[in-house]
């Protein structure tokens, strides 16, 4: 009995793409035969006639005359990308499911090239090279299947709307040198640690850049780096590109948050606008608390808890009249407060 490849060979052949043996049911995705990227239709009937696989792929480019948006979030984060990637490029006739759930989404070549998250923001490719995966291939999750449109839409693909073909704001990691490395391949590794769904998807997408650059990085330390920044983000510690934060020990939570709340949330206020430098505390923030405000004397209150009992503020200039100028606070360390008082 014919496998994926050597039965769907012809189907694909027919609508004018060339394909080759693929197998994307383990983790190392990777094409069966050498000299992929150099196939026509012809070689790819004679590979037909001789082996089978699991799975087939294509090139993108203008060979095959295909350039695929790839979306690599699932369920409903993947289609809400998926809807606002077609509002970008425009609808696509043809759209299939990824054997990792996610989707791909079809459009005619017009010069594009392989751009790997050229918003660093989204988890979305615009493949104008290399190898797309095509359905029914076994995949690591589940098969490549078409949801959206059929195999005859190949023929009448739309080019996408916007022009993708320049350079893309992002920095083009593939042009990353031995001396940019830490400038600009690992921060991006550690930023799309935090997008993706498993360590699997990060190793790989780590492996697919890596492959791009002039000089690439053993393999070896590509894991270990991955291991490494896959095991932070589980933790909660990685804050590559989530934005700015403020960092709060657990001690800090424990002793004071189930004990004085207000004093607690007046804290996070201030260490969220004034950490590293000295600011005030006027009676007048007590407007722009939450919840719409506070009133005057439950501000006042917190703030003297959070001076003089918890000891986490300390007044370094008083304030005065002559001339008018509200008291200059510091944040005193939870850490050497607690040393000093041998809590």
């Amino acid at each position: 009995m014919a496998g994926t490849f050597a039965t769907w060979q012809p189907e694909y052949a027919a609508r004018g793409l060339a394909t080759f043996p693929y197998t994307a049911s383990s983790a190392d995705k990777k094409p069966l035969v050498r000299g992929y990227g150099k196939i026509g239709i012809q070689r790819s009937q004679q590979l037909a006639l001789k082996m089978d696989a699991d799975g087939l792929a294509c090139m993108a480019g203008s060979r095959n005359k295909l350039t695929v948006i790839d979306i690599d979030a699932r369920g409903a984060e993947g289609e809400r990308l998926l809807a606002e990637a077609q509002r970008t490029f425009g609808r696509s006739r043809l759209i299939t499911r990824t054997g990792r759930h996610g989707f791909h989404a079809y459009y005619k070549h017009n010069g594009e090239a392989r751009r790997i998250r050229p918003d660093i923001r989204r988890p979305i490719d615009i493949l104008g090279a290399g190898a797309i995966v095509l359905p029914p291939s076994r995949g690591l999750i589940s098969n490549y299947e078409i949801i959206e449109g059929q195999l005859d839409d190949l023929k009448h693909l739309k080019s996408l709307q916007n022009n993708v073909a320049a350079d893309c704001p992002a920095d083009d990691l593939r042009s990353a040198v031995v001396g940019e490395r830490d400038t600009k391949f690992w921060p991006y590794i550690k930023r799309y640690a935090n997008q993706a769904s498993t360590y699997e998807d990060l190793l790989d997408h780590a492996r697919e850049l890596n492959e791009m650059m002039a000089t690439p990085l053993p393999d070896a330390q590509l894991v270990a780096k991955c291991q490494h920044w896959w095991r932070k983000t589980e933790r909660g510690e990685n804050k590559w590109g989530v934005g700015q934060f403020t960092t709060i020990d657990h001690s800090l939570i424990d002793e004071i948050l189930m004990k004085d709340s207000d004093a607690f949330t007046l804290l996070m206020v201030l260490r969220r606008h004034h950490w590293g430098r000295p600011f005030a505390m006027a009676n007048e923030m007590h407007a722009i608390m939450p919840d719409g405000g506070w009133r005057r004397q439950r501000f006042t209150a917190a703030r003297d808890r959070l001076v003089n009992q918890w000891k986490l503020v300390r007044e370094i200039r008083p304030a005065s009249f002559r001339p008018p100028r509200a008291a200059q606070f510091v944040f005193v360390d939870h850490k050497s407060r607690v040393s000093k008082n041998g809590q």
